[in-house]
């Protein structure tokens, strides 16, 4: 199986055909015994550069295969509707994945796992509030709002865009008010969700030694770890 990583320049594969420049990368690279679990395969130039622009956005290691390859070191295969078939189900299809990166992720490393996961989230409540989204253990976004109903929305986006996981999100309550408004307002978005408040103190002692990271998004990652009391249960889950 014939390997290449990625390469900084995607953009020329939109106007030039695009399985020639494969095989010169591929050959480049020969010597590269590096293997990692997701594989990009498509023959269609405009597809392999939207799936390579959101692979690296969302900061997950891949490998691109060439179209004669026989796939078995990929344990997740990105392609195309119309291609996905030849991979059976190890097959992702380009179409049915989001645009945004963490949501990407999100859907990439879940079925990556194969496990049932939480989606975690968790909110610092502020002028500035921060966002802090994971599944399991796994990293997904870190962002930073000015509205309550920005925060509502992309809470809804993640559980719109990976139905199939639980979703518990644990806001802090630091600042009572705005955290009734939140909580509030996840229930209309997402009315599946659990949702806890969270003791934050001590969550924003310190600052962030992660580069491009706020300080309120760290407190809402460690918010999304702590456990808090429950103040809305979701839908009761029945036993088969």
């Amino acid at each position: 199986m014939v390997l290449f990583r990625q390469t900084r320049d995607l953009r020329a594969f939109e106007t030039t055909p695009v399985w020639p420049k494969l095989i010169r990368l591929a050959e480049m690279f020969a010597s590269d015994s590096s293997v990692n679990r997701i594989c990009v395969a498509t023959a269609k130039a405009r597809a392999y550069y939207a799936l390579v622009s959101r692979l690296r956005r969302a900061g997950l290691p891949f490998s691109s295969a060439l179209p004669d390859s026989d796939f078995e070191e990929c344990d997740l295969i990105l392609t195309t509707s119309d291609e996905a078939g030849q991979f059976g189900s190890r097959a992702m299809a380009l179409e049915d994945l989001d645009e945004n990166p963490g949501i990407f992720k999100g859907q990439v490393v879940s079925r990556l796992s194969g496990d049932e996961n939480f989606v975690l989230v968790g909110v610092d409540p502020g002028k500035r509030t921060g966002l802090a989204v994971f599944y399991g253990q796994t990293k997904l976004a870190f962002s930073t709002f000015d509205s309550t109903a920005a925060v509502c929305s992309r809470v809804g986006a993640f559980a719109k865009g990976l139905p199939s996981s639980r979703l518990l999100v644990r806001v802090g309550n630091g600042n009572r008010s705005m955290a009734s408004r939140l909580i509030d307002g996840l229930r209309r978005e997402v009315p599946t969700a659990t949702i806890e408040v969270v003791d934050e103190s001590g969550t924003s002692v310190g600052s962030s030694k992660m580069r491009g990271v706020q300080r309120d998004q760290v407190a809402a990652a460690k918010i999304a770890f702590r456990k808090g009391e429950v103040v809305s249960p979701g839908p009761t889950r029945t036993r088969g």
